[in-house]
């Protein structure tokens, strides 16, 4: 079985503030040792489930937040920041599945911890009617490959928003958002609490059409510009209509893994 991990910053354990998302500094110090500490967790997860490759995908801000000492020798870690699928380097087809840690909530989430799409300059990101954050447009980038969306942690509004779009997609609540900049925090044994003895990780496959689905017709929009922010921007899947196909149909496509 072959897994693809990527993982941001703002939806690991203990992490509430942007001091805390900065480049340097003892807040984010301690911050990167419980991305780690998250990211352990859920590799032996992986491994425990049976998984004989992970690729990971340091997907917060420049891409240079994990020490790569000590990792298992069947995970492959892409780091840096000038990489073609951004926030999912490494992901193509072959993938059982797609993981999401220390994932946060979407742009203008009510009590969200650190929320935001992309950087601050992104107040919202539509396709269709459907409003999306980083998650949305990563499991519909994993879907371009066929690879399903199968696991996300983060706070519980990022934990919502991907059980909207991915029912029965299996989720991990690190902390309750309280405001933007306050949470309780549920502490590093939720994680790995998962992981213990023979439990492991019950990856749930769920539906990965229900993304699909809910768009309706639409011509999708462009991704908003930007620099400067905490996230980075995704390299989206463009659609070209052949045959009298619509977008939607193109997108199920995708998500079945036939295109």
């Amino acid at each position: 079985m072959r897994l693809f991990v990527a993982i941001d910053l703002e939806g690991v354990t203990g992490v509430v503030a942007e001091q805390d998302t900065a480049r340097s500094g003892p807040a984010a110090e301690m911050a990167r040792r419980h991305m780690r500490a998250d990211l352990d967790a859920v590799l032996a997860g992986c491994l425990a489930a049976g998984a004989r490759e992970i690729v990971v995908c340091d997907a917060h801000d420049d891409g240079r937040n994990l020490d790569p000492a000590g990792l298992p020798g069947s995970v492959v870690l892409n780091s840096g920041p000038a990489a073609p699928h951004s926030m999912l380097q490494g992901i193509g087809p072959g993938f059982e599945g797609a993981l999401f840690v220390g994932y946060h909530a979407r742009a203008g989430t009510a009590a969200a911890v650190l929320e935001h799409t992309w950087n601050y300059k992104v107040f919202s990101a539509c396709f269709g009617d459907v409003e999306v954050g980083e998650f949305g447009m990563g499991a519909l980038v994993a879907g371009h490959y066929g690879v399903p969306a199968i696991y996300l942690s983060g706070d519980d509004k990022a934990a919502l928003e991907a059980e909207a779009l991915v029912p029965g997609i299996v989720t991990t609540v690190v902390k309750r958002g309280i405001t933007r900049l306050a949470a309780e925090r549920a502490g590093k044994p939720t994680l790995s609490q998962l992981v213990d003895g023979p439990t492991a990780l019950a990856f749930g496959y769920g539906d990965i059409l229900a993304v699909a689905r809910a768009f309706s017709e639409y011509a999708p929009t462009a991704p908003p510009a930007g620099g400067g922010g905490r996230g980075r921007q995704k390299a989206i899947p463009t659609y070209t209509l052949t045959s009298g196909k619509s977008v939607r149909d193109e997108i199920i496509q995708d998500f079945k893994g036939k295109r």
